[in-house]
């Protein structure tokens, strides 16, 4: 299993967001890709400036940079980008074995 992690450190409303929040979940699925989190995180150690956490599951690495890469997803990057004026962190880490 593989992990794809969105940070955001910003005050982007997720109504200014609507049109991406509604579309990318379709663009998971041709990928085997299941959101398993999307929330404000809550702070237990250290410094934090996170404002909003998404985790994608996939069963590959390769799905997961197949899915970040396709026209579908990247359609509404560009959206998320020229709405929000900036990207976000996007991480992709591999999981532990079952």
């Amino acid at each position: 299993m593989h992990y794809v992690l969105f940070v955001r450190t910003d005050d982007t409303p997720d109504s200014a967001l609507g049109h991406y929040l509604t579309h990318v979940g379709p663009t998971l699925d041709p990928f085997g890709g299941r959101l398993l989190a999307f929330d404000s995180p809550t702070r237990l150690e250290g410094p934090s400036t996170f404002t909003k956490t998404a985790l994608v599951a996939f069963p590959s690495d390769r799905s997961a940079h197949d899915w970040y890469a396709s026209p579908a997803y990247q359609e509404l990057v560009d959206w998320r980008v020229k709405t929000m004026g900036h990207e976000v962190d996007v991480h992709l880490m591999a999981g532990l074995p079952d």
